[in-house]
């Protein structure tokens, strides 16, 4: 596994923006330390785990660079509770095994108080599981409903649900008078996941799902399931997954002249998308966070001033435009570095001081309750169009 540690001064104006409600006492106790109240001046460890290599390699890498552009931040303006934050960073290697192996290394050998991660929702569903029982808070980079649906304590994460998504599709295909549908999802947790969501939303928004195709993750072609959709009378093709699939997906698409609408999930919202489909994409349609058009964004948007500082700071640092991924690391980031000012630098009330955030992020705003931990809904995500190679706002 790679693993770098950073240790660096900085508290970032953008946390500026976190506004939480008073702490509660109590807790539970992480694995990895006792609440100590602050009075160490020690560094507090941090693990996090993302898919730095593998298929989930393209969201992974994003995470890691904001998390790292931010550390920076943090410890040059005096760390946390004038504590140094070191995060040890993890490859689980897009694998849900060694996702497992790697949050178990950083509970028991590193004692860190906090993992982020994973990038995905396999590796996260593993993960989660094993940071409930342990105690040790975590927050998610991943999608799916299931990581934060049934609620545990002490796991959360950042990026908008596939509930999310799919009810913001829906509310476009109703809006456009479309009704009957295909989709066509990874097999893998993530795409499941959508394919549950739209299944169960499609009777409320008088949607009927007419076929039904899934493809693996590794799949080089999904040319079959295209041509058996093509006939039938759908009206518009639904994709989950995350590239290179849904890329592979339109652009054998236009080789066989399917001419409904395509619209892709948010896991593959980001310019590798654009890379990948080339002229191919001109037209399809795609559902996201405001982070992927931030020039877009109005400038009375509540996520305006955070989105604009983001974006420009890891434009410095990496030369290129941080896209959703990296949005859900530095949300995580910043979540849990509020969270650990809120209690005292007493990590033993980091998990319960977490489900009484309220943050205004790059993704959304953040609304955490007893029954919601992951604290965003369906009206912060957006409708775009691929047009001249590009992402814009559909309206």
């Amino acid at each position: 596994m790679k693993k770098r540690t950073f240790k660096k001064w900085l508290f970032p104006a953008a946390v500026a923006s976190l506004v939480f409600l008073s702490a509660c006492g109590g807790g539970a106790t992480p694995a990895a330390e006792s609440g100590t109240g602050g009075a160490s001046k020690d560094p507090i460890k941090v693990g996090a785990i993302f898919s730095l290599t593998g298929p989930n390699s393209p969201l992974g890498v994003p995470e890691k660079q904001a998390v790292e552009l931010l550390v920076k931040e943090i410890n040059g303006a005096g760390g946390v509770e004038g504590r140094p934050l070191e995060v040890i960073f993890e490859d689980d290697k897009s694998d849900n095994t060694e996702a497992v192996k790697a949050i178990k290394k950083l509970a028991s050998k590193e004692k860190v108080v906090a993992v982020l991660g994973s990038s995905g929702s396999g590796p996260s569903l593993g993960m989660a599981e094993y940071a409930a029982a342990e105690k040790l808070p975590l927050i998610s980079m991943a999608a799916a409903d299931q990581i934060t649906n049934p609620v545990r304590a002490g796991i959360y994460k950042t990026p908008h649900t596939d509930v999310h998504g799919t009810k913001r599709i829906f509310k476009y295909l109703k809006e456009k008078g479309i009704t009957k549908i295909a989709t066509l999802n990874d097999s893998n947790p993530y795409g499941s996941g959508w394919t549950t969501q739209l299944q169960k939303y499609a009777p409320e928004y008088g949607i009927t799902i007419v076929a039904e195709e899934k493809y693996g993750t590794k799949d080089p072609s999904m040319s079959s399931q295209l041509t058996k959709i093509k006939g039938t009378d759908a009206q518009a093709l639904i994709v989950a997954g995350t590239n290179p699939g849904p890329a592979t997906i339109v652009k054998e698409a236009k080789q066989l002249n399917l001419t409904i609408p395509i619209i892709s999930s948010h896991g593959s919202a980001n310019s590798k998308f654009l890379e990948l489909i080339g002229d191919a994409g001109e037209g399809v349609l795609m559902v996201a966070g405001k982070l992927l058009i931030p020039e877009q964004v109005a400038a009375d948007d509540p996520q305006s001033a955070i989105i604009k500082k983001f974006v420009d700071g890891y434009q410095a640092a990496y030369n290129t435009q941080p896209d959703g991924f990296a949005g859900y690391g530095y949300d995580g980031l910043n979540l849990l570095v509020e969270g650990l000012k809120q209690a005292g630098g007493d990590t033993s009330k980091l998990g319960e001081v977490l489900e009484k955030a309220k943050y205004v992020g790059v993704t959304g705003e953040f609304k955490f309750t007893a029954d919601d931990h992951n604290g965003l809904t369906e009206d912060s995500m957006i409708m775009v169009e691929v047009k001249d190679g590009k992402f814009q706002l559909v309206k």
